[in-house]
């Protein structure tokens, strides 16, 4: 796991040795074990190195005995092993152990074919100097992180867009159609960022550029949703046996090796076959809160544990504590995405990386399989409206089973949110709910997917709608929908999902553990299983209704019983609205001071009334905090947020 930058002056001017770099140095973080130039003429690449295969010879950037091709990589390929026998069975020599060199041997010998081949999670670029061309891939899911900016002139990459505007030559300038995307769904559902003029690669692409060429970029895999027929235990069984083998080879490391470990289903199915897969007993980590018993599912977590036999580790975050990071938050994730989890997730890490290098999660569980709630309710308003055949078939025993997950649901937000918010959000609903009877499933499906609802508070100024005044969200947020290549609506929401949200999810899991020097490896995401679940039809896949059914069966045995039966799904929720009510004047100070006001993007009446509200507005206040922020460290260079070079500060100036 690693950092990786890259320049390529298409004007042909020397590289500046000094300023790639810095650039190279501005994400130390991703790693502190190594660093490495590279340069030819007009072509610089620049590595820092976090050492997990190959400890001794894995140097990077790492070029092929002709020196025709040099590479830079970010990631791991777990089945390097595999493919390495298959190179020297074909008289390849090498000259490391690294998964790094394989990657490379494969391409020298099969170009962008070898992508087919890998199984992992991967960012890389590859010189060619015989044909003066730079090709670069990002794995399928979007584990990893490619983003570039590129002119006429110049074409510049990094692992971080901090890396990339290192480059002083290159503007920040805020992009007002990716802000908003952010503020209607707490991420950015295509290939914009908040810098204009950055972008990233999307998952399961890969580019080229050369002088003579210009810019290629070229989708390599999709997940198609071309069901099999087989029977219900024969997908129980083939995919368990997927999930074990995944496991497994997300194993493979020659440093120490942990899980974190949430008492979720996901989390606990990766620690307990870890567990199963390792000699010696490995460590757990996982987090709560004090505040109150809502946010603390510990007890479940304890209870794998103690079954797997790991060693539990724990951390207890406060408001203290997170009104002192969450600037420096901000600023490793480059720009915001999703909501508070990452206050806690970035704990959790912190005490990871503490104790190992390598941490195992049971991130993506969700998006495959159908576990969160806004997909049983797009798919039961859609039917209701539409009148439509009900294909993944009801029970008198599914249909109270949904009625005690409502209830639960109920109950869990209750004590998150209070009364007050509670009541308005379910009459808000209701209201929806008879709203949408016409409406589309795409219309449906953004109802449940949107997190800020503009038609019930007056925000946006004048002068922000503005910037967007040209910009259809609509069309972005539908595209995937209208791409997928099922007609069934269930695997429409996934497919969504997969493309637009989850690489969100996946710039969290990245930054966040690459913040403290860890490597976060997601088994669940390994292609395989991600092609598996998309081939099992939905009236499987969910049936009755019943989030994750077929994942459910797949591990029944693995995890205790406790577990597998739960039904208050949390997320890690992290008490921000007790914190906001607290300390109101934190969110003042971010939020309505003199840099916030003269931006004049949202109304400083409004946030008042927000933060002052009976009704819980920490959400969206949440939204606004991240995106002023962000302002202040990446735009303004505020010297009370950030050092002279652009870092981050240990400590909030006062």
């Amino acid at each position: 796991m690693c950092g990786i930058v890259g320049v390529y002056n298409l004007n042909k001017e020397m590289i500046n040795t000094e300023r790639l770099k810095d650039m190279r140095d501005s994400i130390i973080h991703r790693g502190p074990d190594d660093a490495g130039i590279f340069l030819d003429h007009n072509i610089g690449l620049a590595f820092r190195r976090l050492s997990i295969i190959d400890l001794e010879s894995g140097h990077q950037p790492m070029s092929t005995v002709d020196d025709r091709y040099t590479i830079v990589f970010n990631g791991e390929i777990y089945n390097y092993v595999e493919l390495r026998e298959e190179l020297l069975k074909k008289g390849v020599k090498f000259q490391t152990h690294s998964d790094t060199e394989v990657i490379l041997q494969l391409f020298a010998e099969k170009g962008p074919a070898c992508l087919e081949l890998l199984n992992g999670m991967f960012a890389f670029a590859i010189w060619d100097k015989e044909k003066r061309e730079l090709f670069f891939a990002r794995d399928r899911l979007g584990i990893k992180p490619f983003y570039y900016y590129h002119d006429k002139d110049l074409f510049v990459f990094g692992s971080e867009i901090k890396a990339i505007i290192a480059d002083s030559s290159i503007k920040r300038e805020p992009n007002f159609a990716a802000i908003y995307d952010y503020l209607s769904f707490m991420y950015v559902p295509d290939n914009k960022t908040f810098f204009k003029g950055i972008y990233k690669l999307l998952p399961g692409y890969y580019g080229t550029i050369s002088e003579a060429s210009g810019l290629h970029i070229e989708q390599y895999w999709d997940v198609d949703f071309k069901e099999t027929n087989k029977t219900e235990e024969e997908y129980i069984s083939g995919l368990r046996d997927l999930i074990e083998d995944a496991v497994k080879i997300h194993l493979r490391s020659d440093v120490p090796v942990g899980c974190h470990l949430s008492g979720g289903l996901d989390s606990s199915t990766v620690t307990v076959l870890s567990a199963q897969n390792l000699d010696q007993k490995i460590k757990t980590f996982s987090g709560k809160f004090a505040e109150n018993e809502f946010y603390d599912e510990t007890k479940y977590a304890k209870l794998v544990a103690k079954q797997a036999g790991t060693e539990y580790l724990e951390t207890v975050p406060n408001q203290a504590w997170f009104e002192n990071v969450l600037p420096k938050i901000i600023w490793h994730m480059d720009e915001p995405c999703v909501g508070p989890g990452i206050v806690p997730q970035y704990a959790v890490c912190q005490l990871a990386a503490d104790n190992v290098k390598v941490a195992l999660g049971g991130q993506g569980g969700d998006e495959i399989f159908g576990g969160y709630p806004r997909y049983f309710l797009t798919y039961e308003a859609y039917m209701k409206n539409n009148k439509a055949d009900n294909v993944i078939q009801h029970t008198q025993k599914t249909k109270m089973a949904r009625l005690i997950n409502k209830f639960v649901f109920l109950k869990g937000y209750v004590k998150q949110h209070g009364i007050k918010t509670t009541m308005k959000k379910v009459l808000r609903t209701m209201q929806r709910d008879n709203e949408l009877q016409l409406n589309s499933f795409p219309a449906i499906w953004r109802n449940y997917s949107t997190s800020f609802k503009f038609a019930d508070i007056s925000l946006l100024t004048d002068h922000f709608k503005e910037f967007v005044k040209d910009y259809d969200a609509d069309e972005v947020f539908t595209r995937y929908i209208n791409d997928c290549p099922s007609t069934d609506i269930f695997n429409k929401m996934l497919y969504h999902d997969m493309k637009a949200y989850l690489p969100g999810l996946l710039q969290v899991e990245d930054r966040i553990s690459m913040a403290v020097s860890l490597e976060s490896r997601v088994p669940l995401l390994d292609y395989r299983i991600v092609e598996y679940a998309a081939s099992i039809p939905s009236a499987i896949k969910v049936k009755g209704l019943e989030p994750k059914y077929i994942f459910k069966k797949a591990i029944q045995g693995i995890i205790p019983d406790e577990v597998l039966n739960r039904k208050d799904k949390k997320g890690f929720p992290t008490p921000i609205n007790i914190w906001f009510k607290n300390n109101p004047q934190f969110v003042k100070e971010i939020l309505l001071d003199q840099s916030a006001k003269e931006r004049n993007l949202f109304h400083s009446n409004t946030i008042e009334k927000m933060i002052n509200a009976t009704e819980d507005y920490s959400w969206q206040l949440w939204t606004l905090m991240n995106i002023e922020l962000w302002f202040k460290i990446y735009i303004d260079q505020d010297p009370k947020y950030v050092n002279a070079d652009g870092s981050i500060k240990e400590k909030v100036a006062k």
